[in-house]
């Protein structure tokens, strides 16, 4: 069971492909096809900046570990970094066209991971704006970049459903099957010891990370599985489809125990608060939309 706890209707003026909540900060932010980059309160959905240093369509955004600086990758090649106390930008990197497709911070918040055309995962330092290295997935595209908490792993996640895993020195340790198709998104459990990975061939595939084995597949959605969250308990996550809906899933039971239906088009990211007892979504539909669970098997 949920419940609605506050909506922004067209938040950007064009469909919202990317959220991130920044939970010490209690902000969202999230990333449009209007080449916007917009900061958002949490409690409710007033706008607090709009960050628009892009030319084109922003494909991901992830907020620092101290919620205080926001990044985003575009199809313009470019990755900025924004100052979320003065919604200015703080950094500016040319990665290069179709070079960062997705983006992730590292634990510590010094470094960024991007997702490449090229099936690599560059590391770009926020020290210097300098790469740091390249991995190579030996995929052809790589669509999700995710750290491990702890920050010993690094993920890539490719267009043609390979999901490798790689150590600090950039080898890999685990690649990752199963999926019959692209892989659009990856998380790592609280503990670090297990990732999710979401595709469209509608499945979300649960693995141990001690020795790479595949604990369930999971169906339910109708269509591409577009984003996937682990809820801060370790027990439960979320995933958004491009079916319009959200699904809640209980992790030791391996099954789906809760829909949302919040969106009117495919819903492209979704994000907990720090609590776990709260859902953001985003959506094709231009619409943002926070959604309290009340009981996560009802």
């Amino acid at each position: 069971m949920h419940r609605l706890v506050t909506r922004q209707e067209k938040a950007h003026d064009d469909g919202i492909w990317s959220v991130s909540w920044a939970a010490k900060s209690n902000l969202i932010v999230t990333g449009g096809v209007d080449e916007k980059v917009k900061v958002w309160d949490a409690e409710d959905l007033k706008l607090k900046s709009t960050l628009g240093e892009h030319a084109l369509a922003v494909t991901s955004v992830a907020t620092s570990p101290d919620g205080k600086f926001a990044a985003s990758s575009s199809m313009d090649g470019l990755i900025n970094v924004y100052d979320l106390s003065t919604g200015q930008r703080s950094i500016s990197i040319p990665a290069g066209t179709v070079e960062t497709w997705t983006i992730a911070y590292s634990p510590d918040g010094s470094m960024i991971a991007t997702g490449t055309h090229s099936g690599s995962v560059s590391l770009w330092s926020l020290k210097d704006s300098k790469k740091a290295g390249t991995f190579k997935t030996g995929g052809d595209f790589t669509l999700g970049v995710a750290f491990s908490p702890d920050g010993s792993l690094l993920a890539g996640s490719t267009h043609n459903g390979i999901v490798s895993i790689f150590d600090k020195d950039g080898k890999i340790v685990h690649k990752l099957s199963g999926h019959m198709g692209p892989i659009r998104s990856m998380a790592f459990s609280p503990d670090s010891q297990h990732i999710l990975t979401g595709c469209d061939d509608k499945h979300l595939r649960h693995f141990e990370l001690k020795g790479g084995q595949e604990i369930a597949s999971l169906s339910g959605h109708r269509s591409w599985i577009l984003d996937v969250a682990y809820c801060p308990d370790g027990k439960t996550c979320a995933t958004s489809s491009a079916d319009k809906k959200i699904k809640l899933w209980d992790l030791l039971a391996k099954e789906p125990i809760h829909t949302i239906e919040a969106h009117k088009d495919q819903v492209w990211g979704v994000d907990f608060d720090v609590t776990g007892n709260k859902i953001v979504s985003v959506s094709d539909d231009a619409a943002i939309q926070i959604s309290e669970i009340i009981a996560k098997n009802a």
